[in-house]
């Protein structure tokens, strides 16, 4: 369990990878959004403890994608082209397969990232 008070992400340059995505707030759809590679947290804990740390490949992601939604937004709301959401079923079945392999670069260059299947 990581407690983030007040954090804010920034960007850690202009690279970004495409991303596709799925939220447990909206059941059953996925679909492609572009997310910065390489991210910086800044937070408190919950003691009131600054902290700084640093996030890339998809765990930079998944950090943009949680916070997002302490601003209200929520995957489809970044989504550039509305074509690319789908189900569960059919991005496993037609889209999982291209998605990994465009990212293998990605995951190769942070090697702690968890597969992505």
């Amino acid at each position: 369990l990581r407690v983030l008070v007040n954090p804010v992400v920034r960007p850690l340059g202009a690279e970004t990878y495409a991303s596709y995505e799925g939220c447990l707030s909206i059941p059953d759809l996925r679909g492609l959004l572009p997310r910065h590679t390489e991210v910086e947290v800044s937070y408190l804990d919950p003691a009131g403890h600054g902290h700084v740390e640093r996030f890339g490949g998809l765990s930079a992601g998944t950090m943009q994608h949680e916070l997002d939604h302490l601003d209200g937004i929520l995957f489809p709301d970044r989504v550039e082209d509305p074509t690319t959401l789908c189900t569960w079923e059919m991005f496993h079945a037609h889209r999982q397969d291209a998605w990994v392999e465009s990212i293998e670069p990605l995951l190769a260059r942070f090697p702690g990232e968890p597969a992505a299947r």
